[in-house]
């Protein structure tokens, strides 16, 4: 290798910051000893004010996004808990949330006051606007996304999540759970193609992948996809933690392992990033 093929961008983006102080911990180790350069913020998380002020002590490379939490999560706004989140907790996972949300236009206000507290929230932990996606990926619903695109601009973020493009890498690793994985990647392959009509979707990177293995972006699996690296910029996304519990055999329904971070910490994967020449945003 004589040099960096800058046509091959690579973003690596650690998911949940500030969900718990092991996922904490996590995401700070695979900055400090590993590939990680970015990482996603839940705002309203009881560990969300330790990470702000962890990543700005202790890794101030490290890119802190928003990670915007409307299913599986806490909500952040009192004008929109009654609507959405009775309790401050919304009730349900992303389908049913995303069924509710796309049935119910009446709940388009709450929904947009639950984001801009959410921004608003980020700004206020003293971190600047780098990047914005969703947890549970509730932010590529048809409805919440053009909001999304319109509040990442008027909040001056630049970057915003559109996954999409792993299927054939994913089933040319392993097949197993064939169907989940089949079934995943053909509806986030329509809804990707529908949402990049919409008015800013030029903060999108040119592909995202991480959906189709949330759990198990193991050592392995990040190197199958290195060799693969199409030209232009590819996001791909993790779930680390430090707890030594979360090792799994298949994807889990938190998306968090302890795999992850090894995967991000892989002396193996920071040599292939140098071989292959890819450059790391």
């Amino acid at each position: 290798m004589e040099g960096l093929d800058v046509s091959r961008r690579l973003i690596l983006t650690a998911d949940d910051f500030g969900c718990s102080r092991e996922v904490n911990e996590g995401v700070l180790q695979a900055c400090r000893g590993g590939v990680l350069r970015h990482a996603s913020l839940m705002v309203g998380e009881d560990s969300a004010e330790e990470a702000a002020r962890r990543s700005k002590s202790e890794c101030p490379a490290l890119s802190v996004g928003l990670h915007l939490v409307l299913a599986q999560g806490r909500a952040v706004s009192p004008r929109s808990a009654d609507a959405l989140a009775p309790g401050g907790v919304f009730p349900a996972g992303p389908a049913l949330c995303g069924l509710r949300y796309f049935f119910r236009g009446e709940l388009a206000g709450a929904l947009e006051n639950e984001m801009r507290a959410q921004f608003e929230r980020f700004l206020s932990f003293g971190l600047s606007p780098s990047h914005v996606d969703g947890h549970a990926n509730i932010h590529a619903h048809p409805v919440v996304f053009p909001m999304l695109l319109r509040l990442a601009r008027e909040y001056a973020f630049k970057r915003v999540r559109l996954p999409g493009g792993e299927l054939r890498r994913a089933l040319s690793y392993r097949w197993r759970p064939f169907l989940a994985q089949l079934g995943q990647g053909l509806i986030f392959a329509l809804l990707e193609r529908h949402l990049r009509s919409f008015p800013g979707s030029d903060l999108c990177p040119e592909r995202c992948w991480g959906l189709l293995r949330s759990g198990l972006m193991t050592e392995a699996y990040l190197l199958h996809l290195l060799r693969d690296l199409p030209e232009g910029v590819t996001e791909i996304y993790f779930h680390p933690t430090s707890s030594p519990e979360t090792v799994p055999v298949t994807p889990t329904p938190s998306h968090r392992s302890r795999l992850e971070l090894e995967a991000l910490t892989s002396p193996r994967v920071k040599e292939a990033i140098r071989a292959e020449g890819i450059e790391l945003v």
